[in-house]
């Protein structure tokens, strides 16, 4: 379990209002000690389409740190791949060094700030892992993590971080950790529009002011298979592959963004992906975690809070 976790070395204040439209009012960066951090600004794309080997992660970023990015000496790219489907072969990889992205690529951008556009294609991530093309299926992910290393020899990633940062609910948006589904596209109709949910496995609503009930709106997304709703603090963000629903990893659930506060993290749990017919958008259930890699928020639990962290299963019926 971790509360404050800030061996990246980073003090700040990041205040984090929403209006109902969870539009931000206001984000206030008080105080940056050394550290960097690689802001998520602009998700062009996420996944690999399915035996398209030229789909591709894009991903536009922002290199920051106390001399305004002038510490950054490179990036570096680990890809590992993750046999999520049933198979007579399991096809999991260790992580591997994929390439570096050397601070000379990045070009002063509107804040500032270096930015560059990171991608990785479906081809390269499996040539860089010898992994049998033939063998995946629609539900297996790749993961990608960058790790940051300054010319002073420090190196960061999303391991030694803090839940404020490590979120795109606040304003630093650094996970610097990225789950690459393979999909294959479904109609932006499906699994969209209102829906009825309620909470079939998981703990009471007191304990993270999760309701075990409700009804929902479920909305497409720019990206492919990525679907949105309203039940956690941030937005529950899925995005389908194959017979998988994955929850987007470091969802923010209380959206405390400040490091004097317990913020508590979302994520997909290792084993249970939901269950859904791409056939049929009337059913299926996410499986989300609470407490994702220990961001629980809290070190302590009264009798009135379960063990961390929690599966929440959620069962959705459409309207």
């Amino acid at each position: 379990m971790k509360i404050f976790r800030l061996v990246v070395v980073f003090s700040f204040i990041c205040i984090l209002s929403c209006s109902e439209d969870d539009k931000v009012i206001d984000e206030v960066v008080q105080e940056i000690e050394r550290g960097a951090i690689l802001r998520n600004v602009n998700k062009i794309r996420k996944d690999f389409i399915h035996n398209d080997f030229e789909s591709a992660f894009e991903l536009e970023i922002e290199a920051q740190d106390i001399e305004d990015g002038a510490l950054l000496d490179f990036v570096r790219l680990y890809i590992d791949f993750r046999d999520q489907t049933d198979s007579d072969v399991n096809l999991d990889t260790q992580e591997v060094m994929l390439r570096d992205v050397p601070a000379s690529v990045f070009e002063i951008g509107p804040n500032g700030l270096p930015r560059t556009t990171v991608l990785v294609s479906y081809q390269e991530a499996v040539t860089a892992l010898s992994v049998n093309t033939s063998l995946i299926t629609p539900g297996d992910q790749f993961g990608l993590r960058m790790e940051i290393h300054l010319i002073d020899g420090r190196t960061f990633s999303n391991s030694n971080n803090s839940a404020s940062i490590l979120t795109d609910a606040c304003f630093f948006k650094s996970p610097l950790r990225y789950e690459i589904n393979v999909l294959e596209v479904i109609p932006n109709e499906l699994f969209t529009g209102t829906y009825s949910y309620e909470v079939v496995n998981g703990a009471d609503e007191f304990s993270f002011h999760i309701s075990n009930q409700g009804i929902v709106s479920i909305f497409e997304s720019n990206l492919p298979n990525v679907r949105t709703t309203s039940i956690i603090g941030e937005g529950l963000e899925v995005t389908i592959a194959g017979e998988n629903i994955f929850p987007k990893i470091y969802q923010s659930v209380n959206l405390f963004c400040r490091e004097s506060a317990p913020h508590i993290l979302s994520g997909p749990d290792d084993t249970s992906f939901g269950a859904i017919d791409l056939n049929d958008d009337s059913t299926f259930f996410v499986d989300l975690i609470v407490g994702f890699e220990g961001w629980d928020g809290t070190l302590d639990f009264n009798d009135n809070m379960p063990g961390i962290p929690v599966l929440y299963t959620f069962k959705f019926t459409k309207q």
